[in-house]
């Protein structure tokens, strides 16, 4: 966790009431300080708080509405590892010690029950405010990453941002996607979890939330190495659908972060990364193929 210059307690502290009502005191702020990582976004702060007389740390920033609704959603899940909601406007959670997951490191077990509960909790149900990843979902998230890929082909003239924005362009609709994600059943995932977003034993920033297959959870941690699931399965195991799930969840969460690869990663990473999507997309045509009849599956 980075922290940045101290910034001085300026206005914006009405939330100050909600917290001392949740933690049982008058709260009043000791330190502002804006973070320069972990918790990165732009206005996201710490702020050292007395409460009583402790001494309290909380994130304070700005009111996003899915994670606001992520965290009421969370909030009713027992036994998990992540911030505590205090207040919604700006959005206040109880700070969280730790490193991120190094790159290599295992993930600890207490994220893979987190992960776990969350989505046993909420399998085959909806939180209120959580957007839900179905065919018009997945079509928009095609829509949005040709931006990127089309901007990289313009300022590189690499031939191969072109052909992966050809792909993204026939991808929003294919049926193969479609009929995978009417099939799956869903829940409440974090959407984004990576290595970033655990922070010791904990699951942080849930702006990311979404309504879908527990699938995509999982294989964002395994796009990030070896994973070991013996504490997910614990607490949720997988159904009969498994293969289907991995397959169609391995080509979203490449769709998904193929915009930043065009942005930050260059053409040799995002041409790998669309060769992930082709032979995730044909293996799920396989694993339809064994609980759909080939028909509602072909191309």
């Amino acid at each position: 966790m980075t922290r940045g210059p101290e910034v001085p307690a300026a206005g914006g502290t009405t939330w100050l009431d909600a917290v001392g009502r949740r933690l049982g005191s008058p709260a009043e702020i000791v330190r502002r300080t804006r973070l320069a990582g972990g918790y990165a976004t732009a206005g996201v702060e710490r702020v050292e708080l007395r409460v009583g007389e402790r001494e309290v740390s909380v994130v304070v920033k700005p009111a996003d509405p899915v994670e606001v609704a992520a965290m009421r959603a969370i909030g009713v899940v027992e036994g998990l590892e992540v911030p505590r909601l205090l207040a919604v406007d700006p959005l206040v959670l109880s700070w969280v010690d730790g490193a991120p997951v190094g790159e290599g490191d295992a993930v600890p077990p207490e994220i893979w029950r987190t992960l776990a509960r969350v989505h046993r909790h909420w399998f085959r149900k909806r939180p209120r405010g959580i957007p839900v990843v179905d065919a018009g979902w997945w079509a928009r998230l095609c829509e949005a990453t040709l931006l990127p890929l089309r901007g990289a082909r313009g300022r590189t003239g690499d031939p191969v941002f072109e052909r992966t924005a050809e792909l993204v362009a026939g991808w929003a609709g294919d049926p193969r996607v479609r009929a995978a994600l009417a099939l799956l059943p869903k829940t409440l995932c974090h959407g984004d979890p990576n290595r970033a977003n655990l922070l010791g034993r904990s699951v942080i920033d849930w702006g990311n939330a979404r309504v879908a297959p527990a699938g995509l959870d999982l294989a964002v941690l395994r796009a990030q190495g070896p994973v070991d699931l013996a504490a997910y399965r614990e607490e949720f195991a997988e159904g009969p659908l498994e293969g289907v799930e991995r397959e169609w969840a391995w080509a979203h969460v490449h769709v998904q972060y193929l915009g930043f690869a065009a942005d930050h990663l260059g053409a040799a990473r995002v041409a790998e990364m669309t060769a992930e999507v082709e032979g995730a997309l044909s293996r799920l045509e396989a694993a339809l193929r064994q609980v759909r009849p080939l028909r509602q599956v072909r191309r």
